[in-house]
Protein backbone atom coordinates (compact mmCIF):
# COMPACT_ATOMS: atom_id res chain seq x y z
CA UNK A 1 0.00 0.00 0.00
CA UNK A 2 1.15 3.63 -0.34
CA UNK A 3 2.93 5.23 2.58
CA UNK A 4 0.52 5.53 5.50
CA UNK A 5 -0.07 9.17 6.34
CA UNK A 6 -3.38 9.11 8.22
CA UNK A 7 -4.42 7.02 11.21
CA UNK A 8 -8.09 6.87 12.14
CA UNK A 9 -9.08 5.32 15.46
CA UNK A 10 -12.22 4.09 17.14
CA UNK A 11 -12.91 5.58 20.58
CA UNK A 12 -14.65 3.04 22.85
CA UNK A 13 -12.59 -0.13 23.18
CA UNK A 14 -9.57 1.41 21.45
CA UNK A 15 -8.87 4.71 23.21
CA UNK A 16 -11.46 4.68 25.99
CA UNK A 17 -12.62 1.99 28.38
CA UNK A 18 -15.89 1.71 30.19
CA UNK A 19 -15.75 3.18 33.70
CA UNK A 20 -15.75 -0.22 35.36
CA UNK A 21 -15.55 1.18 38.87
CA UNK A 22 -18.78 3.11 38.33
CA UNK A 23 -20.51 -0.04 37.10
CA UNK A 24 -19.02 -2.00 40.00
CA UNK A 25 -20.43 0.43 42.57
CA UNK A 26 -23.81 0.42 40.86
CA UNK A 27 -24.24 -3.35 40.96
CA UNK A 28 -22.57 -3.76 44.38
CA UNK A 29 -25.32 -1.56 45.83
CA UNK A 30 -27.75 -4.24 44.62
CA UNK A 31 -25.81 -7.15 46.09
CA UNK A 32 -23.76 -8.23 43.05
CA UNK A 33 -20.10 -8.65 43.95
CA UNK A 34 -17.93 -8.47 40.80
CA UNK A 35 -14.38 -7.17 40.67
CA UNK A 36 -13.02 -4.91 37.94
CA UNK A 37 -11.13 -7.74 36.19
CA UNK A 38 -14.35 -9.76 35.90
CA UNK A 39 -16.20 -6.73 34.54
CA UNK A 40 -13.46 -6.12 31.98
CA UNK A 41 -13.59 -9.68 30.70
CA UNK A 42 -17.39 -9.64 30.60
CA UNK A 43 -17.42 -6.33 28.73
CA UNK A 44 -15.13 -7.73 26.05
CA UNK A 45 -17.50 -10.64 25.49
CA UNK A 46 -20.50 -8.31 25.57
CA UNK A 47 -19.07 -6.48 22.56
CA UNK A 48 -19.76 -9.59 20.52
CA UNK A 49 -23.46 -8.69 20.83
CA UNK A 50 -22.73 -5.59 18.76
CA UNK A 51 -20.98 -7.76 16.20
CA UNK A 52 -24.01 -10.07 15.98
CA UNK A 53 -26.51 -7.22 15.71
CA UNK A 54 -24.67 -5.68 12.75
CA UNK A 55 -24.12 -9.06 11.06
CA UNK A 56 -27.88 -9.59 11.27
CA UNK A 57 -28.54 -6.31 9.47
CA UNK A 58 -29.08 -4.04 12.47
CA UNK A 59 -27.20 -1.00 13.69
CA UNK A 60 -24.62 -0.93 16.44
CA UNK A 61 -26.58 1.80 18.23
CA UNK A 62 -29.47 -0.67 18.58
CA UNK A 63 -27.33 -3.09 20.59
CA UNK A 64 -27.07 -0.95 23.76
CA UNK A 65 -29.46 -2.97 25.92
CA UNK A 66 -28.31 -6.34 24.52
CA UNK A 67 -24.73 -5.33 25.27
CA UNK A 68 -25.40 -4.47 28.90
CA UNK A 69 -27.73 -7.44 29.44
CA UNK A 70 -24.91 -9.70 28.28
CA UNK A 71 -22.33 -7.94 30.44
CA UNK A 72 -24.49 -7.95 33.56
CA UNK A 73 -25.63 -11.55 33.14
CA UNK A 74 -22.01 -12.73 32.91
CA UNK A 75 -21.17 -11.18 36.27
CA UNK A 76 -24.21 -12.69 37.99
CA UNK A 77 -26.60 -9.74 38.07
CA UNK A 78 -30.14 -10.45 39.21
CA UNK A 79 -32.47 -10.30 36.16
CA UNK A 80 -35.02 -8.64 38.42
CA UNK A 81 -33.04 -5.39 38.51
CA UNK A 82 -31.00 -5.63 35.32
CA UNK A 83 -33.31 -3.43 33.23
CA UNK A 84 -33.39 -0.78 35.96
CA UNK A 85 -29.59 -0.68 36.04
CA UNK A 86 -29.41 -0.39 32.26
CA UNK A 87 -31.71 2.63 32.48
CA UNK A 88 -29.39 4.18 35.08
CA UNK A 89 -26.38 3.50 32.86
CA UNK A 90 -28.09 5.07 29.85
CA UNK A 91 -28.84 8.21 31.85
CA UNK A 92 -25.30 8.37 33.24
CA UNK A 93 -23.82 7.92 29.78
CA UNK A 94 -25.64 11.00 28.52
CA UNK A 95 -25.00 13.11 31.63
CA UNK A 96 -21.38 12.35 32.51
CA UNK A 97 -20.23 9.64 30.09
CA UNK A 98 -19.45 5.98 30.68
CA UNK A 99 -16.50 5.44 28.32
CA UNK A 100 -14.28 7.94 30.08
CA UNK A 101 -11.12 6.07 31.12
CA UNK A 102 -8.10 6.12 28.82
CA UNK A 103 -6.95 2.61 27.92
CA UNK A 104 -3.44 1.83 29.11
CA UNK A 105 -0.93 3.20 26.64
CA UNK A 106 -3.50 4.94 24.44
CA UNK A 107 -2.58 8.56 25.18
CA UNK A 108 1.10 7.78 24.80
CA UNK A 109 0.51 5.94 21.52
CA UNK A 110 -1.50 8.80 19.99
CA UNK A 111 1.19 11.25 21.06
CA UNK A 112 3.83 9.02 19.45
CA UNK A 113 1.84 8.86 16.21
CA UNK A 114 1.52 12.64 16.08
CA UNK A 115 5.23 13.07 16.75
CA UNK A 116 5.95 10.64 13.92
CA UNK A 117 4.05 12.93 11.54
CA UNK A 118 0.79 11.03 11.08
CA UNK A 119 -2.55 12.79 10.83
CA UNK A 120 -4.68 11.29 13.59
CA UNK A 121 -8.46 11.36 13.98
CA UNK A 122 -11.30 9.44 15.60
CA UNK A 123 -14.36 7.87 13.98
CA UNK A 124 -16.79 6.69 16.63
CA UNK A 125 -20.32 5.38 16.90
CA UNK A 126 -21.30 7.47 19.89
CA UNK A 127 -24.08 9.48 21.49
CA UNK A 128 -22.86 13.02 21.08
CA UNK A 129 -20.27 13.48 23.81
CA UNK A 130 -17.27 11.40 22.72
CA UNK A 131 -15.13 14.44 21.87
CA UNK A 132 -15.66 15.81 25.37
CA UNK A 133 -14.88 12.42 26.93
CA UNK A 134 -11.66 12.11 24.93
CA UNK A 135 -10.51 15.55 26.06
CA UNK A 136 -11.24 14.70 29.69
CA UNK A 137 -9.35 11.40 29.40
CA UNK A 138 -6.12 13.10 28.34
CA UNK A 139 -6.37 13.30 24.54
CA UNK A 140 -6.88 17.06 24.41
CA UNK A 141 -4.79 18.55 21.61
CA UNK A 142 -3.73 15.15 20.24
CA UNK A 143 -6.60 14.45 17.83
CA UNK A 144 -7.07 16.49 14.66
CA UNK A 145 -10.71 15.56 14.25
CA UNK A 146 -13.36 13.56 16.10
CA UNK A 147 -16.30 12.28 14.06
CA UNK A 148 -19.20 11.34 16.34
CA UNK A 149 -21.97 9.38 14.60
CA UNK A 150 -24.68 11.10 16.64
CA UNK A 151 -23.44 14.50 15.54
CA UNK A 152 -22.97 13.72 11.84
CA UNK A 153 -26.04 11.48 11.46
CA UNK A 154 -24.37 8.38 10.03
CA UNK A 155 -22.69 5.48 11.81
CA UNK A 156 -20.17 2.76 11.05
CA UNK A 157 -20.04 0.54 9.05
CA UNK A 158 -21.48 3.09 6.61
CA UNK A 159 -18.47 4.32 4.60
CA UNK A 160 -19.82 7.86 4.62
CA UNK A 161 -18.70 8.41 8.21
CA UNK A 162 -15.13 7.57 7.23
CA UNK A 163 -15.39 9.92 4.25
CA UNK A 164 -16.28 12.76 6.63
CA UNK A 165 -13.10 12.15 8.61
CA UNK A 166 -10.93 11.97 5.50
CA UNK A 167 -12.42 15.21 4.15
CA UNK A 168 -11.81 17.03 7.42
CA UNK A 169 -8.20 15.86 7.45
CA UNK A 170 -7.55 16.43 3.76
CA UNK A 171 -6.54 12.77 3.58
CA UNK A 172 -6.76 10.01 1.00
CA UNK A 173 -8.30 6.63 1.77
CA UNK A 174 -5.46 4.82 0.01
CA UNK A 175 -2.89 6.18 2.47
CA UNK A 176 -5.03 5.74 5.59
CA UNK A 177 -5.63 3.01 8.15
CA UNK A 178 -8.38 2.53 10.70
CA UNK A 179 -7.99 0.74 14.03
CA UNK A 180 -11.20 -0.58 15.57
CA UNK A 181 -12.33 -3.43 17.79
CA UNK A 182 -15.57 -4.85 16.32
CA UNK A 183 -15.04 -6.61 12.96
CA UNK A 184 -18.54 -6.16 11.50
CA UNK A 185 -18.50 -2.47 12.35
CA UNK A 186 -14.89 -1.43 12.06
CA UNK A 187 -13.14 -3.83 9.69
CA UNK A 188 -16.03 -3.99 7.23
CA UNK A 189 -16.73 -0.28 7.53
CA UNK A 190 -13.15 0.78 6.88
CA UNK A 191 -12.74 -1.63 3.99
CA UNK A 192 -15.96 -0.33 2.43
CA UNK A 193 -14.48 3.16 2.57
CA UNK A 194 -11.27 2.03 0.87
CA UNK A 195 -9.28 2.29 4.10
CA UNK A 196 -6.97 -0.49 5.32
CA UNK A 197 -8.49 -1.96 8.51
CA UNK A 198 -6.61 -3.10 11.61
CA UNK A 199 -8.38 -4.93 14.45
CA UNK A 200 -7.52 -4.31 18.08
CA UNK A 201 -8.39 -7.69 19.58
CA UNK A 202 -7.35 -7.18 23.20
CA UNK A 203 -8.97 -10.39 24.45
CA UNK A 204 -8.35 -12.70 21.48
CA UNK A 205 -12.02 -13.02 20.57
CA UNK A 206 -11.67 -12.79 16.78
CA UNK A 207 -8.90 -15.15 15.61
CA UNK A 208 -10.48 -15.44 12.16
CA UNK A 209 -11.08 -11.74 11.57
CA UNK A 210 -10.18 -10.69 8.01
CA UNK A 211 -7.69 -8.05 9.09
CA UNK A 212 -4.33 -7.74 10.84
CA UNK A 213 -4.81 -8.05 14.61
CA UNK A 214 -3.06 -6.24 17.44
CA UNK A 215 -3.41 -7.15 21.11
CA UNK A 216 -2.51 -3.70 22.48
CA UNK A 217 -2.70 -0.22 21.02
CA UNK A 218 0.96 0.27 21.95
CA UNK A 219 1.84 -2.12 19.09
CA UNK A 220 0.38 0.25 16.50
CA UNK A 221 3.37 2.54 15.78
CA UNK A 222 5.70 -0.39 15.12
CA UNK A 223 3.09 -2.09 12.97
CA UNK A 224 2.66 1.06 10.88
CA UNK A 225 6.41 1.40 10.52
CA UNK A 226 6.51 -2.14 9.11
CA UNK A 227 4.04 -1.12 6.38
CA UNK A 228 6.03 1.81 5.10
CA UNK A 229 7.71 1.26 1.72
CA UNK A 230 11.46 1.49 1.52
CA UNK A 231 12.75 4.82 0.34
Amino acid sequence: MPRVRTVLLDAGGVLLDLDYRFVQRLIAARGCDADVATLQESEAHARTSIERRVREGGRSSEAWRDYFRYLLSRVGADPGWTEEVIDVLWDAHHRVGLWTVAIDGAVETVRELRQAGYKVGVVSNAEGRVEQDLRSAGFDGLLETVVDSHVVGVEKPDPRIFAIALERLGAESSSSVFLGDVPAVDVEGARGAGIAPILLDRHGLYPDAPAPRLRTIAELPAYLASLQPLE
